[in-house]
């Protein structure tokens, strides 16, 4: 693991050591946040404790879209043992574990990471508008894997069009068709196997920019190591899979999309 030189940094929730940046292809679990991770963490080598970049530097308070009507301010759990009843992500719905932002008044908890999700992104399968992040009452069908949107679920939503997409079906790569009078469209798979969540996008770019004023979206072009992803719904209309593995992909994707200008 090799360290990125910057400061390091001192953390609330490990005061007694000092943090180092390192860059690594390995996977860790975020001892923040409890999130999986591959790729650049703060690392106290002394007590093998990892932490997010984002999770080792992310504000006290933060004011998001996500929440716009009070600030965020940055919390952790109790031990497990000391817990009475459970939380999870309003966005993502997945448990809290660590360290997550809550809005004591509305009660309204978000993973970190969650609250660098993209406001808006544009889709190969919908590219008249752009797709905003968004809470809705109402269950819709998602355009790429045809499960259910489920009321009050967060998805990528053209509410215009009625263009609903789940937030880890964004990742899924979509095929290239052409019509009887030789026009270009693009469709979703036919198939979906299971994930390898750090297979094939860990390590690439499923977004660009072209012609799309800036804003990214998914690569249109299938990549034969790609696993795509396809949620299966339980009874309490969660994912039956971690979502925020495919929370961290997605942020690492857009972001590394949007550094490099693709």
């Amino acid at each position: 693991m090799a360290p990125i030189h910057k400061n390091p940094i001192q953390q609330l929730i490990h005061p007694n050591h000092s943090l180092t940046l390192f860059d690594s292809n390995t996977k860790y679990v975020c001892d923040g946040c409890k999130i999986l991770g591959i790729g650049k963490r703060y690392n106290c080598p002394e007590c093998d404790f990892d932490l997010h970049e984002y999770c080792g530097t992310c504000p006290m308070n933060l004011s998001s879209f996500l929440h716009p009507y009070h600030s965020l301010k940055l919390v952790t759990r109790m031990p497990l043992g000391n817990r009475q009843l459970g939380r999870v992500c309003n966005v993502c719905c997945d448990s809290i574990e660590g360290l997550f932002y809550r809005c004591e008044l509305c009660e309204f908890d978000v993973h970190p990471l969650c609250t660098l999700l993209p406001q808006t992104l544009q889709h190969v399968l919908h590219q008249v508008h752009p797709l905003r992040l968004l809470s809705s009452s109402e269950s819709k069908t998602c355009v790429v894997c045809k499960g259910t949107c489920n009321a009050s679920s967060w998805r990528y939503r053209c509410a215009l069009c009625e263009f609903d997409i789940h937030m880890e079906c964004m990742l899924v790569q979509c095929k290239k068709e052409r019509t009887w009078l030789g026009i270009s469209k693009y469709a979703p798979p036919s198939i979906f196997p299971k994930t390898q969540y750090f297979d094939g996008h860990a390590y690439e770019i499923p977004y660009s920019n072209h012609n799309h004023n800036d804003m990214p979206h998914p690569h249109p072009h299938p990549r034969p190591q790609h696993q795509c992803y396809c949620p299966v719904q339980s009874d309490h209309g969660r994912t039956s899979r971690r979502i925020g593995t495919i929370i961290f992909i997605i942020v690492k994707v857009v972001i590394t999309a949007l550094i490099l200008g693709l």
